[in-house]
């Protein structure tokens, strides 16, 4: 008998619920799946089709329900048109409704690519049970065969490739519009115009009191710019001007910083500030107030000087801090004394 042509034969276990999606560049589809290495020659007998056992005919090799070493241990999120490394997942998943569990028996071609993205994944899992893991690629040797993966039955996989069948689990699916796209989704000109966005939302965060969370915003759109920057030759007008984005995100990070009592984090990014625009009038006065957070009281006591020969009508504030910090200078001696005197009884003869 001629050997079996396999491709991808899809068999519904559980029907899903409405009309199937629609499936376009962006969509996020949420998923577990489970992967299941049969245990006979599938090019010669086919796939088993035991209902009463599968485990008599088939080996569990990866479940996303499991947490490492045994899968990924959550759903899988895939976004459709960002080149996932296996592309038959999106082939899989764009016939599925919500709610549908489905088997694949899929051809090994199409499978290449499945242990090293396996284990990416549960590399991952594994770094999020032990946080202490560092993450490393396969050890390999020219002399010495195939890259070893790190897990037994994927190193065969990739050493041996065989038909897999695939079970799949949509659990929901949402369009681009209905949710918020990761940074690495976004084009050059999309990630431009998220900067403004972030930058707002941020702003409402921080009105809201919520400053820990503004910064998280202020944050992503400062790994965006930089992300950008990447893509300008230094010194151009375009990296200016994108870089003079960098001066807004690094002052309002600042004043949250000022808020949480983060002195240290508020001293450098207003010197961020102070780099790109050396009498930021703002910038010199949080780093100020930062430095007397610190107890750096001469530095804190430079800024406010520049401050005011700078901006005179900014003598009220300026006062007001000189006063704190005469306070803390006042605060410092007394401390001083104390340990000197301590220092001295220490070295008194008995």
């Amino acid at each position: 008998m001629a050997p079996r042509q396999i491709k991808a034969v899809k068999k519904v276990l559980h029907a899903g619920q409405g009309a199937l999606p629609e499936y376009r560049d962006g969509t996020k589809a949420f998923f577990n799946y489970e992967v299941l290495l049969p245990l006979n020659d599938v090019k010669k007998e086919g796939f088993s089709e035991n209902k009463d056992d599968y485990k008599e005919d088939y080996k569990s090799i990866d479940d996303t329900r499991k947490p490492y070493p045994h899968g990924y241990g959550k759903p899988l999120e895939l976004v459709f048109g960002k080149k996932f490394q296996l592309p038959i997942f999106e082939t899989c998943l764009s016939s599925m409704h919500v709610g549908e569990i489905c088997q694949f028996d899929i051809d090994e071609k199409h499978l290449y690519t499945y242990p090293m993205v396996s284990k990416k994944l549960r590399d991952i899992s594994r770094a999020e049970v032990d946080p202490s893991h560092k993450h490393h690629e396969g050890h390999h040797c020219a002399a010495m065969g195939p890259v070893k993966l790190g897990y037994e039955e994927l190193d065969e996989l990739s050493e041996h490739p065989k038909p897999l069948r695939i079970i799949f689990h949509m659990l929901n699916v949402m369009q681009p519009e209905t949710y918020e796209a990761e940074s690495w989704q976004l084009n050059v000109e999309e990630k431009l115009a998220s900067l403004d966005t972030l930058r707002l939302q941020g702003n409402d965060l921080f009105k809201a009191g919520k400053f820990e969370e503004a910064t998280i915003k202020y944050r992503e759109a400062l790994g965006r710019v930089d992300v950008l920057l990447l893509r300008e030759k230094p010194g151009d007008p375009e990296w200016h001007e994108l870089d003079k984005k960098n001066i807004s995100l690094y002052l309002n990070l600042s004043q949250c910083y000022l808020n949480l009592g983060e002195f240290y984090d508020a001293v450098r990014t207003a010197s961020e500030v102070l780099k790109r625009d050396a009498s930021n009038e703002k910038a010199l006065f949080r780093r100020a107030k930062a430095y007397i957070g610190t107890w750096e009281l001469n530095e804190a006591e430079d800024d406010l000087n520049k401050l005011e020969s700078l901006y005179p009508n900014s003598k009220r504030l300026v006062d007001m801090e000189r006063s704190i910090l005469s306070q803390k200078r006042k605060e410092d001696e007394v401390k001083s004394k104390s340990v000197f005197k301590e220092m001295m009884k220490g070295l008194s003869i008995q």
